[in-house]
């Protein structure tokens, strides 16, 4: 009798012990907590619109960003289409250049004459530049296609949520031309406003 009682209140401790830990599992897991998410705004954020393109002179085979310094206010959309009119195919430094990183919904709108068409990626022998920022805060990178030739450009466009406010650089990625990261042709500043 007293090994039946014994047995019991082991088999009874056995069973809170397991009760107990399997609620401290799941409460610290997040499956007993109530789950809060932000509530649905039915404001879209305001928007902040960058437009950039990247010129082409057919006579030294030079490309260059038009625009050096960027402002993007913080906790807006900001909408960045670029527009490129080099027509030169550039081999990538890093193969993974090829996908786009960082925008809203991981891809970009890319329109060269035939209709946009929205990708996440680019062939790697089908990017001319990029429009890159890595920095502490952020990582993005944006493949851009060549022109159709030097007067029928490319468009790319893409979406980025930018919360932190931040001073930092971005540039072109591809190997286009060694000379002219060195001129500033293809880099410049992005400044991120609070």
């Amino acid at each position: 009798m007293r090994s039946t009682k014994r047995l019991a209140w082991v088999v009874v401790s056995v069973v809170v012990l397991i009760v107990v830990l399997a609620v401290v599992v799941l409460s610290v897991t997040g499956y007993l907590l109530p789950q809060h998410s932000p509530p649905l705004s039915s404001t879209p954020l305001p928007r902040t619109y960058v437009n950039l393109t990247i010129s082409y002179d057919n006579s030294t085979g030079i490309a260059n960003y038009t625009t050096s310094f960027i402002t993007i206010i913080s906790h807006t959309l900001a909408v960045v289409s670029i527009t490129n009119y080099d027509p030169t195919p550039s081999p990538l430094l890093v193969p993974w250049d090829n996908r786009v990183i960082g925008t809203v919904g991981g891809n970009e709108t890319v329109d060269c004459g035939h209709g946009a068409t929205q990708l996440s990626s680019l062939p790697s022998s089908g990017i001319s530049h990029t429009f890159t920022v890595l920095d502490a805060f952020y990582n993005i990178s944006v493949p851009i296609p060549p022109a159709l030739s030097g007067s029928a450009p490319c468009v790319v466009t893409f979406e980025l949520t930018l919360n932190q406010a931040d001073l930092t650089n971005w540039g072109c990625v591809a190997n286009c031309d060694n000379g002219l990261m060195a001129a500033g042709r293809m880099y410049g500043v992005l400044l991120i406003t609070g």
